[in-house]
């Protein structure tokens, strides 16, 4: 489609552009004039009259207005000036799919506007066809199949010959059939035959994925069900054995003949809805302005329609039971005042919000003996979203099934339960990382190039009888700094405040019992507003991040990290969400702190590489105190056959503290699993390893050359000054 060389105007195309970019409105369809109104009523119908006046246009605006025949030839005629960024084409009327078609195309190739939308007489019930411009721009292929939807559609269905497909009733036989037109010779009559083929099947957009790959929208009514039926076939499937299976597997009723299905096959590509452009995508959370839970639901109104094609092993747990009321009288009311409980909602509500902060993924780990109310933290914080006993995790997961949950529930929640059932440590040490990644491992595929890489956002809430560093060293895992920072070992309080119940136990009962009745609502009101709410959740973390940041000022980074970005995101979440708790703002803000202060006793003030260096060297020292020369030498001692350097004893004569000279191989098996050059630096900065005056030419800063007089022969080693925890403690609170 060209420009003739002279093109002519649409109508009021000349009053377009009184203001750059404006938002311009047009009259589309075979009642557009009508709508305009004619003679002493000519732009004062009583139609536009009401579409002016819901948009708040001035009551001189001029709408470009494109009837059938301009519909027809949108090619021809120059429709937008080149400053129109948004165009909204009201319909009045009929339009046909061939009219729509042709006026996108002309769009698409004739303007540079960036926003389009089809809407009805009154301005509502908008399609956003943005994308699908500006694939008609780029795509030849999206433009050809324009081009043959122009072509075959506007075709009379009377004047037709050949064979075709339309709907047709013929009793209680409706839906899809094939058409074949017969003509009398003599007299010209056409006669019709009708097989039908299928229900009234619709095609009700296409769209895409994020690796690329097409897809037909499908739309049928089952009889059974009250809502259409939306299915997403690949096109690459869509016409084949294995696609039409797929659909009557969904229901829809067709026939079994090969000829028909090639027939309808052809119908839906160059028929039906191929300007709505939908997401298709497996992964759930924030996507188009609304939120997608796991079970496909959607909450708020996404800008673009979506189309879920996954599903998580939990995703029918994803349900409502009771009211907001319900939730807020039997659950919040019962876990008010009760520090560990308020947090395990923190947690639960902090997931939909990392997103819209931009931050990374975190969980809490709450650990306490048995009887202490673990389970029934867990069940509270599962009871926002949808029933705890089927969206529950539990450690006993293979670290692959849990990033796959992960995946499956982006910008969502997860629980782990019973750190202890963990398979191995090989696996806990896995989950504990990669968990908090947020994406998985490349993988290839069979054919050749990579897999789809799974990403993920999420907030965690785990629990156990032991902390996590305590039970990676049981289950002989490493420990990573990083793992304590993203997974915060938090001590579970026992529930203090029972709320009129005569003892834990009937505290607890009464809330376990009450999460099977009561679950669902609050998340999902939660989110939606969340959804409508983003600058004052952003606004909001802003001003509690600073007070957090404050705080922790004279901490270590990785406290301060963990108090500005994960501390108050969950004093946040409550914060905003005091109207559906109906917990006041200091109580949660109180609850927060309880918990962060008892974090912060678990992890201490420093860093944890600073912290964990020092125990495992301190700790190395007491078990290998034996493999050390001693100066001065007690005759009576053994020497060790294998020394591992020399301890010198401490001289108060001549105010020298006890010391070790470590030999360099032993020192760097000790501090294996941290770089080298790092664990110098902590272990210097804190008091621990000490320098030379004069390093040696040719060996590293940290190096001493000893003294024959140690050991009767010059060696070279490194020099600790360990401490007591004890005097690390006390050095630091001086």
């Amino acid at each position: 489609m060209s420009y003739k060389k002279h093109p002519p105007k649409a109508p009021h195309f000349d009053e377009q552009g009184r203001v750059a970019f404006e938002h311009i409105h047009a009259l589309i369809g075979d009642k557009a004039w009508k709508a305009w109104g004619f003679g002493k009523d000519k732009g004062n119908g009583l139609e536009w009259g009401l579409l002016r006046d819901k948009l708040g246009l001035e009551r001189d605006y001029k709408p470009i207005i494109l009837d059938a025949e301009k519909l027809a030839n949108a090619g021809d005629y120059q429709i937008l000036k080149d400053d129109v960024h948004a165009v909204t084409f009201c319909r009045f009327g009929k339009v046909t799919q061939a009219q729509e078609t042709s006026l996108l195309l002309a769009i698409a190739q004739h303007s540079k506007a960036q926003k389009v939308f089809f809407a009805d007489n009154l301005g509502e019930n908008k399609q956003d066809l943005s994308d699908y411009v500006l694939r008609l721009r780029e795509d030849k292929e999206a433009q050809s199949t324009a081009q043959a939807v122009i072509q075959m559609t506007e075709q009379s269905p009377i004047s037709r010959t050949e064979l075709y497909v339309d709907y047709r009733e013929n009793g209680k036989v409706k839906g899809l059939h094939l058409i074949n037109p017969k003509v009398n010779t003599e007299t010209g009559e056409v006669t019709e035959k009708e097989t039908w083929i299928c229900d009234n099947l619709e095609l009700a957009g296409e769209g895409k994925t994020l690796s690329g790959e097409y897809y037909y929208i499908f739309q049928w009514q089952n009889h059974d069900e009250d809502a259409p039926r939306t299915v997403a076939i690949a096109r690459e499937d869509f016409g084949t054995d294995s696609g039409w299976k797929m659909l009557k597997a969904q229901g829809l009723k067709m026939t079994q003949g090969s000829g028909l299905t090639q027939k309808l096959t052809e119908y839906f590509h160059f028929n039906g809805n191929h300007c709505t452009q939908w997401t298709i995508t497996n992964v759930t959370g924030w996507l188009n302005g609304a939120y997608l839970l796991p079970n496909g639901e959607i909450i708020g109104e996404p800008k673009k329609p979506i189309y879920f094609t996954d599903r998580s092993s939990s995703s029918l747990g994803y349900t409502t039971s009771g009211t907001l009321t319900d939730w807020q009288r039997e659950i919040a009311q019962n876990v008010r005042g009760n520090a560990s409980m308020m947090i395990g909602v923190a947690v639960a509500l902090a997931a939909p919000m990392l997103s819209l902060l931009g931050r990374e993924s975190f969980g809490v780990h709450l650990f306490a003996e048995s009887s202490k109310g673990k389970s029934t933290t867990l069940n509270i914080a599962n009871s926002i979203y949808g029933n705890p006993e089927k969206i529950k995790l539990s450690w006993s997961t293979t670290a692959t099934g849990v990033k796959n949950e992960a995946a499956a529930r982006n910008d969502g929640f997860i629980t782990l339960d019973e750190i202890g059932q963990a398979k191995d440590g090989k696996n806990l040490e896995t989950i504990a990382y990669d968990l908090f990644n947020e994406t998985d491992k490349i993988r290839g595929e069979k054919e050749g190039g990579n897999r789809q890489i799974k990403r993920w956002k999420v907030s965690a809430l785990s629990t156990g009888e032991k902390d996590l560093e305590t039970q990676l060293r049981m289950q002989g895992a490493k420990v990573h700094a990083g793992q304590l920072v993203r997974l915060l070992n938090v001590p579970l309080e026992e529930a203090n405040h029972l709320h009129n119940f005569p003892n834990n136990k009937a505290h607890a009962d009464h809330l376990n019992e009450k999460v099977q009745e009561c679950f669902g609502v609050i998340g999902r009101e939660w989110i939606a507003f969340l959804s409508n709410n983003a600058d004052t959740v952003k606004n909001t973390y802003k001003i509690i991040r600073q007070k957090w940041l404050d705080l922790s000022n004279n901490m270590s980074g990785q406290v301060q990290r963990v108090a500005g970005d994960r501390f108050a995101v969950l004093e946040t979440a409550l914060y905003l969400a005091k109207d559906l708790t109906q917990w006041t703002e200091e109580e949660s803000a109180q609850a927060i702190l309880k918990n962060f202060l008892n974090w912060k006793e678990e992890f201490g003030e420093n860093s944890r590489e600073e912290t964990s260096l020092i125990r495992i060297l301190t700790d190395w020292l007491l078990v290998n105190e034996a493999s050390f020369i001693e100066y001065p030498a007690d005759p009576n001692a053994r020497r060790p056959v294998k020394a591992s350097g020399v301890r010198v004893l401490a001289n108060e004569a001549k105010k020298e503290e006890e010391h070790y000279f470590i030999y360099p191989k032993i020192f760097d098996e000790i501090i294996d699993g941290f770089p080298k050059n790092m664990a110098h630096s902590i272990l210097f900065s804190s008091g621990v390893l000490k320098k030379p005056k004069k390093p040696e030419n040719g060996y590293n800063e940290y190096i001493f050359k000893i003294s024959k007089k140690y050991i009767g022969k010059t060696v070279r080693a490194y020099k600790v000054t360990p401490f007591s925890d004890d005097e690390s403690d006390s050095e630091k609170n001086e």
